[in-house]
């Protein structure tokens, strides 16, 4: 190899070194960038603490014999944290509890199959992320008699306390059947969605309501055990639930999942869980696009 050879090569692996610099320092100030958008509270903690339900799949639950989360929430939380920069700490608790423990600041926020319902909206800000509503539905074994809602009338039908699944029922057996003078439903509120579906097993209920995709979930489980009855019912949107005034969180937050959705670490997450029915386009704060 001559003097000139050496040269141009010398220049060309120098100009290799200079773009590889160039790539990292790019990627490193952009991912900075989203970190640097997260509270000072949090950069110092170095940690976001989520509250969560782990008993709801595929949304968030823990396998029978394991105490590691798992789930769409958990995978979509661990892709969010990946783009900020920042650790991440689950804090299972009763659904109950989760609005509470966002207002006394025990969590940062909430990522839990949470509805963005107006009423919840008057005290929280929600990052809509996933379309869900209440889902009816029977044992294979009745599906011949309860072929829609209305032969629900005089049933008894087994949901969770606590959840909106309860309330809808509430509302549609109050306006549908209470209402017109005809038998109405005997709700029974439960502790789980997995209890209601253990009260219809053993014959003291015979309707339960859940979401689609955690309807199609137990369908898994259970081998098809389980029929729908009737139109999906108060279609709402889940939402990641912040106080009103950690709205640095929320955006910092909203930047991040952007980045989820665009890049196609969205899509894979529900296509793995079975629920690419829920995928919404892109992630909206309080049902709007914000850019």
């Amino acid at each position: 190899m001559n003097h000139l050879e050496e040269k141009t090569l010398l220049k060309r692996k120098l100009a290799s070194l200079l773009c590889g610099f160039a790539l990292l320092f790019s990627g490193t100030a952009f991912a900075a960038s989203l970190h640097d958008m997260l509270p000072d509270s949090i950069q110092k903690s170095g940690k976001i603490i989520i509250g969560v339900n782990g008993i709801f799949p595929p949304m968030e639950f823990k396998a029978p014999g394991s105490d590691t989360l798992d789930g769409i929430d958990v995978e979509l939380a661990q892709a969010i944290a990946k783009e900020l920069g920042i650790k991440i700490e689950f804090d299972d608790q009763n659904f109950d509890q989760l609005i509470n423990s966002i207002n006394t600041k025990r969590v940062d926020m909430v990522l839990s199959g949470m509805s963005d319902s107006a009423e919840r909206r008057k005290s929280l800000d929600f990052i809509d992320y996933f379309n869900s509503g209440t889902q009816c539905f029977t044992t294979k074994a009745l599906a011949g008699k309860i072929k829609n809602l209305e032969d629900l009338s005089g049933k008894t039908l087994a949901v969770s306390a606590s959840t909106d699944y309860l309330t809808t029922m509430q509302k549609w057996n109050k306006e549908n059947l209470l209402d017109k003078g005809k038998p109405g439903i005997n709700i029974m509120a439960v502790d789980s969605a997995a209890s209601a579906r253990m009260q219809m097993l053993q014959g003291r209920a015979q309707a339960s309501a859940l979401s689609p995709e955690a309807l199609g979930w137990a369908n898994v489980q259970q081998k098809g055990a389980f029929v729908a009855v009737g139109p999906l019912l108060e279609s709402n949107p889940y939402g990641i639930a912040f106080s009103k005034d950690n709205a640095k969180l929320r955006d910092a937050v909203y930047a991040a999942l952007q980045k989820v959705f665009a890049d196609g670490t969205y899509s894979k997450i529900l296509k793995k869980w079975g629920a690419e029915t829920g995928a919404l386009p892109r992630p909206l704060i309080n049902g709007k696009a914000v850019n």
